[in-house]
């Protein structure tokens, strides 16, 4: 009696180093672990994800010059491209369903459970190399060998381009495939949210198309401009230098100014001398100073029924921050000189760099009277963003300067601007593709078409990202003993943890704290 040989069925993933082009370095793993089990092989199924999310990436074209060599090698193979949709490669919550569901469909349609199986888990994504694991973990690939593949130069030194995996682990943890109705359910779901999402976003991109970026921190900014916003809040903005104050003050305005309001009115407080900010907003009394020659309004009574955007307002004196203060909470001002109080419905919008938590630079009673405060992210704390401001930019000064065809930056500049640190933020970001298009006049823009001087500030290390902005608005001592105090806070009053935090050799601070009790 014969007995059955079970077939051999060779599952990998089709990824960017899987192309048969151009490779000096030699095969792709996914044609290397083909070549190691050929003669065992009858079945492959190749999966690629939807080409379409993957940021222009050619899976399919790839899978196809897999099968084509594989035929080759060995023609009565049976080989099927199976296409995986998943929007987020990296995306446990996506790709483990996903890739579960089809699976187990095509063990089903094929009747391949007691099937010996290869697994090629180097092609593709981290994320799906885990799934893969996880997979043969619960039972789902039973009878499979996981396998790697190496690049030439470690097969030359480890003797060999492929090698099997084990994961046979005594306490690795078991895992339970979920019932085929529960994984629809759950990619129904996640699906449905995915949607819902992509829509909500849509949404709010096209109410406030100012803003750039569809990170949690950008929709989050949105979504409260939208929401926790209308024409009566005042509004206080903060963030460093360069995170786009200016621009969401402006965002502000447009969604909410009224008919007799024709623009933002901006005043810089940066702009003038600390002594005459406050006779600018509240306006004078002729006599009240010297120079005061006659009567000034002032421009929160100028703006009566509109908005006023006060830029770096940490740069006003304590003493106006409180006289502002009692606007912002009551309507109610008094000009420098005069004993009576007027009331005005101008509605402010304030922004300022400074540490608004610090009693020493801002009023804190100020800070809690506005209706509203916006923190902008740093432009490092949402690099996914960073792309789609580069085409945005790359839109605005091709037109500007009248580029004879779209500029396009190369796969390779777009990693480096976004590896950036930005230390300047988003105005940082923007004068860096002005400098572009002032010098490129279109077409593709590789790094070899860039001057040194381009790439040199994207590959520095950013120290300045560890040092305060200049000028300082205390002094040094002043500033290191801030430091000081600081680590002496998140120490629980350990000397020796005071000592760690601040790198400095142990029993320092110690003496430091003798010494101050004996002055």
């Amino acid at each position: 009696m014969e007995m059955k040989v079970n077939p051999m069925v060779y599952f990998s993933f089709i990824g960017n180093h899987d192309t048969l082009e151009q490779r000096p370095e030699g095969l792709g793993a996914s044609a290397n672990i083909f070549l190691r089990y050929r003669d065992e092989i009858e079945r492959v199924f190749l999966f690629i994800n939807d080409a379409r999310q993957e940021q222009g990436a050619d899976y399919a074209r790839i899978a196809q010059q897999n099968s084509r060599f594989m035929q080759t090698e060995k023609p009565q193979v049976d080989i099927e491209v199976v296409t995986l949709r998943a929007a987020n490669p990296v995306d446990f919550d996506l790709v483990y369903p996903a890739m579960l569901d089809k699976v187990l469909e095509l063990l089903d349609q094929y009747d391949l459970h007691d099937a010996e199986k290869v697994i090629n888990i180097t092609s593709g994504t981290p994320t799906m190399t885990t799934c893969w694991v996880l997979l043969e973990r619960a039972g789902v690939l039973a009878h499979a060998r996981l396998v790697q593949a190496f690049e030439a130069r470690y097969a030359r030194l480890r003797g060999c381009s492929t090698r099997e995996v084990q994961f046979a682990i005594d306490d690795f943890p078991q895992i339970q495939a979920p019932a085929a109705l529960k994984r629809q359910l759950t990619l129904l779901r996640r699906e449905n949210q995915r949607l819902s999402d992509q829509v909500r976003s849509a949404e709010l991109d096209e109410k406030i198309p100012e803003l750039i970026g569809t990170s949690r921190q950008i929709r989050d900014i949105k979504e409260q401009i939208l929401f926790d916003i209308n024409a009566q809040t005042h509004v206080l903005i903060t963030g460093e230098r360069g995170t786009g104050k200016q621009v969401v003050a402006e965002a502000i305005w447009r969604l909410y100014h009224g008919k007799k309001d024709p623009a933002l009115v901006t005043f810089d407080c940066g702009a003038f001398s600390r002594e005459l900010i406050a006779a600018e907003l509240f306006g004078y009394k002729k006599g009240a100073f010297t120079g005061a020659t006659q009567d000034a309004p002032g421009i929160i009574r100028q703006c009566r029924g509109r908005f006023l955007f006060l830029d770096e307002i940490g740069n006003l004196p304590l003493a106006g921050q409180h006289a502002l203060l009692r606007f912002v909470n009551d309507g109610e001002i008094r000009s420098i000189g005069a004993f009576e109080v007027e009331r005005s419905d101008t509605r402010i919008i304030a922004a300022t760099n400074k540490d608004i938590h610090d009693a020493e630079l801002f009023a804190q009673d100020l800070k809690d009277r506005f209706d509203e405060c916006l923190v902008l992210p740093l432009l490092r704390e949402r690099r996914e963003d960073i792309p789609r401001l580069v085409q945005h930019f790359l839109g605005i000064y091709a037109k500007k300067y009248e580029l004879a065809s779209p500029l396009i930056l190369d796969d390779k500049i777009i990693a480096k601007l976004t590896d950036h640190n930005w230390p300047g933020n988003v105005r940082e970001l923007e004068k860096w593709i002005s400098r572009i298009c002032r010098r490129c006049k279109g077409g593709l823009v590789t790094l070899k078409n860039l001057p040194d001087r381009f790439i040199t500030g994207l590959d520095q290390e950013e120290d300045d990202l560890l040092l305060p902005h200049l000028p300082l608005p205390i002094s040094l001592d002043a500033y290191v003993e801030k430091i000081r105090d600081k680590a002496r806070q998140h120490s629980h009053g350990s000397s020796a943890e005071v000592d760690r935090l601040l790198r400095q050799p142990i029993g320092t601070e110690r003496q430091r704290q003798f010494r101050k009790r004996r002055r």
